[in-house]
């Protein structure tokens, strides 16, 4: 199995890397902090493809994907995980940009 995972580096990316780790799955790990990125590879079986990004920068995102799929063949799941919070209800986000930045 191959698993393609933003938003890698804490909370349940990371417990999601854990999970499909132990299932002997081949990793893509995408986050923008390089050392809690580390931190969470250095923790799983294996070595999990690390990317460095913001998955608000297309570029970094397909380069990501790219270098996965030369490496590992297309992922059977990608878990789209990466986000912010920006101190208020999604839903009630008045600001189209803040709106945009949360989606």
């Amino acid at each position: 199995m191959k698993v393609f995972i933003t938003g890698a580096s804490s909370g349940i990316g990371a417990a999601l890397a854990a999970h499909y780790a132990a299932r002997g799955a081949q990793l893509g790990l995408v986050a923008r902090r390089e050392e809690a990125l580390a931190e969470v590879a250095r923790t799983l079986p294996g070595s999990p493809a690390c990317y460095l990004a913001d998955v608000a920068d297309a570029q970094a995102m397909q380069d990501a994907a790219r270098d996965f799929m030369a490496r590992f063949g297309v992922p059977d799941i990608v878990i789209a995980n990466a986000g912010v919070s920006v101190g208020t209800l999604t839903e009630h986000a008045e600001d189209i940009e803040v709106f945009g930045r949360v989606m």
